[in-house]
């Protein structure tokens, strides 16, 4: 699976067609059953190989599809136990690539957020002190987090306070999966714009005021222009950053290159999706319109992996500014 546009274009458009239809199904084992929860993996390990950049792909297509399934959490996960003692990881890895396990990833701490938290056995965190694994009993405290407000995938809390835990890889090893993960959901927000600015576009070539389609005033015309521009900029930072990590691992330049995808898409994608439900008028407004849903999806990315100034901040940090 070679790196060029072209085959990612093909990519791009076999995981879309795929995913038609499947917005609110739980499709972990298809997923892995594409050998897409597999993408970090080794190939001597049953993976597919290294592969960020194909990885950015389909974590655009799954947002752009409003999956519901924890494929984030997996294939993070999947590459993280690829460190991992030999018990946990022939415990865990093969249940992460054929999808029969659930898995959430987040940065570390006493009490952590993740995605479909209710779906998950295991919790893999990323820190200063490495990579830990911690498993989910039931006992293990979580609960609802109502502060987010994507009711797709909704978002936990799980107290990790005093939990039993698994040192899988080292602090090197923490930050590139963490630039990974950046990227990854950096791409998930992105694929959830570009919905939202398609339907968009459409709606306003069919929509009539005064005799004419509303996308022919040039008021109009200028915010589309716009909204395409940070498309078009939000998946070249994200491409760039996914083709270094592939290049360089977890060098300086990968990770800071993923820290500005994050910084910048996480700043300016709920906004984006914003302003395409002002021009969409009355019909955005309408809260079972699949636009609230991409909004409350990128709300919550906003909020899962640190804030946009957390970003800037390890990119002027890696800069040596």
């Amino acid at each position: 699976m070679p790196d060029d546009d072209v085959d990612l274009d093909l990519l791009r458009e076999a995981a879309r067609d795929f995913l038609t239809g499947r917005v609110a199904q739980d499709s972990l084992k298809e997923l892995a059953a594409m050998d897409w929860t597999g993408l970090l993996v080794e190939e001597h390990l049953g993976g597919s190989g290294w592969r960020p950049v194909e990885t950015a792909v389909i974590g655009e297509e799954l947002g752009r599809a409003r999956n519901a399934s924890t494929w984030f959490g997996c294939v993070l996960a999947a590459a993280a136990l690829t460190t991992a003692p030999v018990d946990a990881r022939d415990r865990w890895l093969p249940a992460m690539l054929d999808g029969t396990a659930g898995a959430g990833c987040t940065l570390a701490g006493d009490t952590v957020r993740v995605t479909t938290g209710d779906a998950i056995e295991i919790l893999i965190t990323l820190g200063r002190n490495g990579i830990h694994l911690y498993e989910l009993s039931d006992a293990r405290p979580r609960s609802r987090d109502d502060e987010l407000m994507d009711v797709g995938r909704p978002a936990w809390r799980v107290d990790l306070a005093g939990g039993d835990c698994v040192l899988i890889g080292g602090p090197e090893r923490a930050d590139q999966l963490l630039a990974v993960a950046r990227v990854l959901l950096s791409a998930d927000s992105l694929g959830a714009l570009s919905a939202t600015f398609d339907r968009l576009v459409s709606y306003l070539k069919e929509r009539i005021a005064f005799g004419v389609p509303i996308a022919s005033f040039q008021a109009v015309q200028h915010r589309l222009v716009d909204l395409l521009v940070f498309e078009a900029k939000a998946r070249a930072v994200v491409m760039k950053a996914a083709r270094a990590l592939a290049s360089n691992d977890g060098s300086d330049d990968a990770i800071a290159l993923s820290a500005a995808a994050h910084a910048f898409v996480t700043a300016r994608a709920t906004a984006a999706v914003d302003e395409c439900m002002q021009l969409s008028g009355g019909i955005g407004f309408t809260w079972e319109y699949p636009l609230h849903h991409e909004l409350r999806r990128v709300f919550t990315n906003a909020h899962l992996l640190g804030t946009a100034r957390a970003s800037r901040a390890l990119l002027a940090d890696r800069g040596g500014w």
